[in-house]
């Protein structure tokens, strides 16, 4: 018997053998805990939540009941979901119909202890990490199905939906057998609003507007939501819809990409000199970039509900959401190499005044002749994503009740061919380098003058005669993902002791994600690479003036604060002058650029592209157990997952050694390669409960658990064309075989309901990973197809491909509470500790990606005389954003980071509230290092965010 098998069986005996003695203790006992769901472990439900009126919440006398909506019938709601569920779970409620808590999902999840949001870099929370696992290890599902992505894996983007369109949200955070798989993070299910959950006729708007204190624009956006029942209540319909837009500015560092391949080697004379090494070198920026981006956002969607219960043992449900987002945005930067070898090899570093500190970080230094790129790049996002389907709950029998589900959804991200990288240039300038600790270091930049002499002139002054052409970068990928899914759900009612129930059933999956790659990477994108020619030569006005004068006014050094700036279309646009144009030629043949010339050639790269069909079929048995104080169910579910994979990819036909960095390679044609696997598991799961008291309750969990790896890993693609410049490596070498990571996990928690006004919580998890996806070299002989005579038959070669074998284990411990308190005002609070080790193959131990090791959230607020007020803290302790940064050595740390917002409204009549938010108020930015404070990895401001509107409901 194996590790593995022995903790299944042991977690199952050892909570099977607890419930069991639970039984026969509380035999004698015949009071029941007024926390008791009617039916508990029965999968047979609607969603998060209850269905109902949310706003009718009862206080202390039950007398007394009052209407609560806002903040605290949203806590009051979570709270509800929490206790009433059969196994460890947390949840966040919509205040009021079409009114969620936060301004965006992923916000509103960061409110649950072990829930840390990532953001996107504009200011809105994108992604979640669910107790020190990243984004690809959480499941995302709505109404229970699985969403599709409009990116190229399974992590699901939460800024495609409209906050308004979801009424609730649930994180699963130990499984269940009777539960969909593929999270160890954490299973968060989103909740559409239903015509049932508000009896008779309900309609809610708002009209907003926004402004960004940094961009110094403005934006609207307007919701509404109908809702009415009819036909004795027998029949509900509900339709929501929301459109916004609205302008921003981020300043950020673009790129400080460090290496240390470079050592100062001193003689014995003194005389220093510059070496190369294969690593462990001085640290220094191959390039270092800083710029802004400004941009517009664009969303406008909606969810409808129809809802039919003739009698109580039939329902029927039709819903659909759809969402419409776009992103358009323009990144302004200006780039520097700085390493301290030139193109021809000669030492560009005055070696003698260069600082280096004890961390071998080069602190100060000159580097000269420096080629300073003015960058910009465009960065279209047009996502869509629906989905829609039918649920069925039927009782056809007293004690038989089935569940049916069924649905489609779709996502599509087409900007192929529309993101651009445009680089142009000033060669002959000077960098001068000075490190900072905690910020960015200080980077002067001199241009030369007409004559190529260095003088004192700043980088503000480029302009047509200085910035040359070089790089034309076109690409973009059209993302489809597909989903089709059902579900089949059955509980009988046994009632036989503290046997109450078993359910059983079935799910398909059938996910189909294609990523077709355009762009002009092997086609035009360098035929004006090297700087051949300025603007001004060809007679064309390019270069502007930068929209921005003040980049990162915050952030204390002296850098470049204003930069030249073009227009991406006038740049391409002037190309033409330069075809058949004696004054510039082609540096390459000497002779005029060709009619021509200067267009653009966007074309399917295949060898990025790939095809990923993954079919999973699913089966489950659960029991459920109950006596007069506890509650539990253990259960199997089978799952067998096939894929099949479709990468592309041209084998070499014959390849000569030139030189040291070169070869001359000829290819096959591009070819399509097909692969696939299949994998099977059997997850164990149990979940016990125990009321110690009224209101005091103790949960245990134990189950295995799977996350299936990404798309791109299981693409069957091949890239030799590394072969070119005699680098003798495969890369993009997916593996369509690969099987999910697992984990053996085990939960406990204590949560204390003493009233509806006090809550509190704590919970401790473990969790061991194996089977982590890894990069590893393989070892082969290439044997070309065709050999030229002379030429070696085979060459020594290294395939880069995903493999499975690496491990982790996470353990943390959460706490959590709120009180309300009867003259309005109310508080809650979460805190998480979180602690990580990845064991990495031939590498050291080190923490997880993205664990955040301490993470905290507060909200005090007041409700009372129609006026709801409030104001929320976030903290996230440093923690490891990648174990790895362009030195392996060295990992990315991402600073503490702090978020304040706070919200104030009032009723001015009881169907009318006026509002005013405000975020990011601490005005805090993102950073990150490579391990030391003086090598930034990343920073990233975007400044404050206010809002303020009306709200109607009737």
């Amino acid at each position: 018997m194996t590790g593995a098998t022995r903790w299944q069986y042991g977690a199952l005996a050892g909570v099977s053998l607890l419930a069991l003695l639970a039984a026969s203790q509380a035999a004698a006992q015949t009071a029941v805990s007024p926390t008791e769901q009617p039916n508990p472990g029965s999968v047979i439900q609607s969603g998060p939540g209850q269905s109902g009126n949310p706003q009718e919440v009862a206080g202390d006398d039950p007398a007394n009941d009052i209407i609560v909506r806002g903040v605290r019938g949203s806590l009051l709601r979570s709270v509800e979901t929490k206790r009433d569920a059969s196994t460890i779970v947390d949840a966040i409620s919509a205040e009021e119909l079409g009114k969620f808590p936060n301004r965006n999902v992923a916000e509103a999840l960061s409110n649950i202890p072990g829930v840390t949001v990532g953001r996107d870099g504009r200011g809105e929370g994108r992604s979640i990490t669910v107790r020190g696992l990243g984004e690809s290890f959480a499941l995302t599902t709505l109404n229970g199905r699985i969403l599709p992505t409009d990116g190229p894996d399974r992590s699901f983007a939460f800024d495609v939906l409209p906050s308004e369109v979801i009424s609730g949200a649930e994180i699963q955070k130990a499984a269940q057998a009777a539960q969909l798989e593929g999270s160890i993070g954490g299973n968060v299910d989103l909740r559409t609003a239903r015509p049932f959950d508000h009896k008779g006729f309900h309609a809610a708007g708002s009209l907003e507007g926004q402004y960004n204190q940094f961009a110094e624009k403005g934006g609207v956006k307007a919701s509404g939501v109908v809702s009415t029942t009819f036909a004795n209540d027998s029949m509900g319909v509900l339709v929501s819809g929301t459109y916004n837009k609205y302008k921003f500015r981020t300043d950020n560092l673009g790129e400080y990409s460090s290496t240390d391949t470079f050592d100062i080697a001193t003689a014995a004379n003194g005389q220093r000199s510059i070496v190369n090494v294969p690593n462990g070198g001085v640290i220094v920026p191959y390039f270092y970039s800083v710029g802004y981006v400004l941009g517009e956002r664009e969303r406008w969607g909606g969810s409808a509900a129809y809802q039919w219960k003739p009698s109580s043992n039939f329902e029927l449900r039709l819903d659909g959401i759809y969402s419409n987002y776009t992103d358009n945005q323009e990144n302004h930067r200006v780039s520097v190499g700085l390493t301290p070898l030139a193109d021809d090899g000669s030492v560009r570093w005055d070696l003698n005044n260069v600082q280096v500190d004890r961390n071998k970080v080069v602190t100060n230094y000159t580097v000269n002749p420096a080629t300073v790129d003015v960058l910009a790049t465009t960065e279209p996002r047009h996502s869509i994503t629906y989905q829609y389907g039918g649920h069925i709950d039927w009782t056809p029998l007293e004690k038989l009740k089935v569940s049916a589900d069924a649905s489609f959804g779709k996502a599509t991200n087409n900007t192929g061919g529309e993101n651009r990288f445009v680089v142009a240039g000033i060669p002959g300038s000077r960098a001068v380098v000075a490190t900072r600790n905690g910020g960015l270091p200080d980077l002067q930049i001199t241009i030369p003058n007409a004559d190529g002499t260095l003088t004192n002139r700043p980088l503000s002054d480029a302009g047509n005669g200085d910035l040359r052409a070089h790089y034309i970068g076109i690409q973009g990928q059209n993302i489809a993902d597909r989903s089709t899914q059902a579900k089949l759900d059955l509980a009988y009612e046994v009632d036989n002791g503290a046997m109450k129930s078993f359910t059983f059933g079935g799910a398909y999956l059938n996910r189909k994600k294609t990523v077709d790659v355009i762009d002009n990477q092997y086609t035009t994108a360098e035929n004006f690479a090297g700087y051949p020619f300025s603007f001004a030569a060809i007679g064309a006005n390019v270069v502007q003036e930068g929209q921005v004068s003040n980049i990162l006014p915050k952030l204390s050094g002296n850098f470049p604060r204003s930069i030249p700036s073009f227009d991406i279309d006038t740049y391409l646009g002037s190309l033409a002058k330069a075809e058949n144009n004696p004054n510039v030629l082609n540096p390459a043949t000497g002779q005029p650029y060709p009619t021509g010339f200067a267009a653009q050639q966007i074309v399917p790269d295949l060898l990025a592209s790939y095809a990923i069909r993954e079919r999973t079929w699913d089966g489950y048995f659960q029991f459920n157990l109950e006596g007069s104080r506890w509650r539990g169910d253990f259960g199997l579910r089978y799952v067998h997952t096939s894929v099949d994979s479709l990468g592309y990819g041209a084998s070499v036909r014959s390849y000569q050694v030139i030189g040291v960095g070169t070869a001359n390679v000829v290819f096959n044609p591009i070819e399509p390669i097909n692969g696939g696997g299949d994998y099977s598991r059997l997850l164990p799961s149990a979940n016990f409960a125990y009321d110690l008291a009224d209101g005091l309750r103790v949960r245990l969990a134990a189950s295995q658990a799977i996350s299936r790896p990404t798309f791109g890993q299981l693409s069957s693609a091949k890239d030799y064309s590394a072969a070119q410049s005699n680098t003798p490596v495969v890369t993009d070498a997916g593996n369509p075989n690969l099987k999910p990571v697992s984990a053996d996990q085990a939960d406990i928690s204590l949560e204390y309901y003493p009233n509806n006004r006090l809550a509190l919580t704590v919970a401790a998890f473990y969790k061991h990973l194996t089977n982590f996806v890894t990069t590893q070299a393989v070892a082969f002989n290439l044997v070309p197809t065709n050999q030229v005579a002379g030429a070696p038959s085979s060459f020594p070669f290294t395939e880069l491909t995903y493999v499975n074998g690496d491990s982790a284990k996470v353990y943390g411990i959460e706490v959590g509470g709120q009180y309300f308190l009867r003259n309005g005002f109310g508080l809650q609070a979460n805190a998480t500790y979180n602690k990580s080790r990845a064991e990495r193959a031939g590498r050291p131990t080190v923490n997880l990606e993205d664990a955040v090791p301490f993470s905290a959230n507060a909200k005090l607020f007041y409700e009372a005389h129609g006026v709801n007020a409030s104001v929320s803290y976030q903290y996230q302790s440093r923690f490891v954003s990648s174990q790895y940064s362009y030195i392996d050595s060295l990992a990315i740390k991402q600073s503490p980071y702090h978020e304040l917002a706070a919200s104030v409204s009032y009723d001015v009549l009881p169907q009318v509230t006026v509002y005013a938010q405000g975020s990011n108020l601490l005005d805090s930015a993102t950073k990150r290092f490579s391990t030391y404070s003086n090598v930034p990895a990343f920073y990233e401001y975007t400044g404050r965010a206010f809002f303020f509107g009306i709200r109607a409901r009737m």
